[in-house]
């Protein structure tokens, strides 16, 4: 019974000092405005910059399994040699995926790939049909695994088996390097843009909490005078902080999803961006983007009022 009374006080006091931290958000609406105003573009920065990593790795990812290595075989292989070879890239954790190009299918590719070309056709006839080796086409997992499987394919073993190594064509390579480095860029320039607009929204709402705290100076100290705990002062501030960080959160995520939503159907049919849409909607996704970028804004918000509040609310600690 007495658990009871306990338990329903401690609601009827948490529900009293929202109530007040809600209106105090009201009392100081300009300031209230843009404190909020920063945090927003703050949280939309943190939260646009995991969107955009997350897409320039998954471009990075799938461009860079298109781009192929490829192991031209000596004519003489042996059977057992190829095997080897097979068995030893197919192992590989480097290895996304793996094709043998026979002879024929080197032919008829050239042939696809040239039908326009009649001086390439008629150099081919002249040759021979077999002139074209044999071939293994490796897809790496990523970027950097190429050269871990070129050390596989250039193993002494191999030297009789294997005529010559192609690490994909030259420009695309570049271009999926130039990627990469564009993603670490966009990493580094816009956790320092979250960081310099965080660092604003706490000054702001630091000074928005200490002049509330100078406006109820007087009503204050007539809690103080009537035994009100610390914890009874300090609530409604904090509810109010916390409560810039919940409607700038919310407004984070609405503006973020809205550039996905409309952005997203136009790219879902390349390769490169589909996989990115598919994940940030999944409702899941959406649910977790929302309660991690609310949960930053309450954190960001509540850090600024105790900052504000231990400076200028003289409290004793009972």
């Amino acid at each position: 019974m007495r658990r009871d009374r306990s338990i329903k006080r401690w609601l009827i006091t948490v529900y009293r000092l929202s109530i007040t931290g809600i209106r105090n958000l009201f009392r100081n609406a300009w300031l209230s405005v843009a404190a909020m105003a920063v945090m927003f573009v703050a949280l939309s920065i943190l939260l646009f910059t995991v969107v955009l990593n997350v897409t320039t790795s998954n471009a990075i990812t799938e461009l860079s399994r298109n781009l192929k290595v490829s192991i031209y075989l000596e004519d003489d292989i042996t059977n057992e040699q190829r095997f080897e070879l097979e068995t030893a890239l197919a192992s590989s954790p480097y290895t996304a995926d793996l094709e043998f190009i026979s002879k024929d299918d080197a032919r008829a590719r050239f042939v696809e790939n040239f039908r326009d070309d009649e001086a390439l056709l008629e150099g081919l006839f002249l040759v021979g049909d077999d002139s074209l080796p044999a071939s293994y086409e490796v897809s790496a997992v990523s970027l950097d695994d190429f050269g871990n499987i070129e050390v596989i394919a250039l193993d002494e073993q191999f030297d009789e088996a294997i005529e010559s190594i192609t690490l994909g064509r030259t420009d695309a390579r570049a271009t999926i390097e130039r990627a990469a480095q564009a993603q670490a860029f966009i990493t580094s320039a816009s956790a320092l843009a979250a960081i310099i607009f965080t660092v604003i929204s706490v000054l702001i709402i630091f000074n928005t909490i200490r002049i509330a705290i100078f406006t109820r100076n007087e009503e204050i100290r007539n809690m103080k005078l009537v035994g009100a705990t610390p914890w009874y002062i300090r609530g409604p501030f904090l509810v109010e902080a916390s409560m810039y960080g919940v409607i700038s959160g919310v407004l984070a995520v609405v503006a973020v999803y809205s550039i996905i939503y409309s952005i997203g159907p136009n790219i879902i049919n390349q390769d490169e961006f589909r996989a990115t849409y598919e994940f940030f909607t999944q409702p899941t996704v959406i649910i977790l983007a929302l309660i991690a970028t609310v949960t930053s804004g309450i954190v960001v918000g509540a850090f600024s009022s105790m900052l504000a509040m231990r400076k200028y609310l003289r409290l004793k600690h009972w």
